[in-house]
């Protein structure tokens, strides 16, 4: 009785030994790549809600250069639209501290929460009453 005991004890050690999780690893950001449409900026105290027709502004993601680069031909002055033309970096960091557990970052700033989705790509800092930034493919 006491060798089939053992022999359970240790078959449910090894299971336990045997299962784990990558927990670093984030299937999410390799999602991340190509060209997103900035669709609409909507938040803050200040009630922003801007929109913009898709394609007019676009965000590539090169996930291998860890760069984002932004084209923005809105000539409306008073639209939030965030990044200028130009080339920044990213990376998404671990912040154990956050709703999310991880943010993305986009040079130097920290932009919030994400979800990518099939359908959208969204950037969300809206629990510290900043903006929800909404991408489509």
């Amino acid at each position: 009785m006491k060798k089939t005991l053992l022999i359970i004890v240790l078959s449910i050690s090894l299971l336990q030994v045997g299962c784990s999780t990558n927990s670093s690893s984030n299937p999410t950001n390799t999602t991340v790549q190509g060209q997103w449409k900035l669709v609409a900026v909507d938040g803050t105290f200040a009630g922003i809600h801007e929109t913009f027709t898709p394609g007019l502004i676009t965000w590539t993601f090169n996930p291998t250069a860890h760069t984002v680069t932004v084209v923005n031909n809105n000539t409306n002055a008073d639209a939030w639209d965030l990044l200028d033309t130009g080339v920044y970096n990213y990376q998404f960091i671990n912040n154990p501290d956050s709703p999310c557990g991880e943010q993305i970052e986009i040079d130097g700033s920290i932009y919030g929460c994400y979800t990518v989705t099939a359908t959208s790509f969204i950037i969300d800092q809206s629990i510290a009453d900043g903006y929800t930034i909404t991408l489509q493919p």
